[in-house]
């Protein structure tokens, strides 16, 4: 069966509701110059991001992603989860299952893929293009209200995780397509 998923929020991202020891995207990037806003049939992403976490450009990116469903006053986790371990490494691979909501339409993919995220001051540019999230699963989903908690760690050339994750969460509805 195939879904949609709609933000609420036009920026997208909220802080972590559970992790508020977690670093967000004001640690991550500085968004000023990037547009989002809502119109027909998704949303409108525009502009550039420079990242400003304070990791070492050496560093590995590994990110988690948790699905999780609002039933009565809280949320339960999905059985939906995804793990990147090296995020650089696939950040502009076609065939993961993030590339179409947000690699393929950066402009300066050599650039990116050269820093990746780990260098501060790295800019990410992206065309504009309209953002819309839909997907199919075997494992069927119900409809209503979800959140998407996605993690970035840093891990160094020793293989210890920094002290240093960022925590962002995309709440939004989810329908049937």
């Amino acid at each position: 069966m195939s879904h949609d998923f709609v933000p609420i929020r036009d920026d997208l991202f909220s802080k972590c509701e559970e992790k508020p020891e977690m670093g967000y995207l004001d640690a991550f990037a500085d968004l000023s110059n990037l547009s989002s806003k809502r119109g027909a049939g998704g949303i409108n992403i525009s502009g550039n991001a420079t990242t400003i976490w304070d990791v070492d450009p050496s560093d590995v990116v590994e990110v988690d992603v948790s699905i999780l469903k609002f039933e009565g006053d809280k949320w339960i986790p999905t059985i939906i989860k995804g793990n990147v371990k090296d995020f650089c490494k696939t950040f502009f691979d076609k065939n993961t299952i993030y590339y179409s909501y947000s690699p393929k339409h950066v402009v300066n993919k050599k650039e990116v893929k050269e820093k990746c995220i780990t260098s501060p001051g790295t800019i990410l540019v992206w065309k504009p293009y309209l953002l819309k999230i839909s997907f199919s699963y075997a494992v069927p989903l119900n409809v209503g209200r979800h959140k998407a908690v996605i993690i970035y760690s840093a891990i160094d050339k020793a293989g210890v995780k920094r002290d240093r994750d960022i925590c962002m969460e995309i709440v939004g509805d989810i329908v049937n397509a």
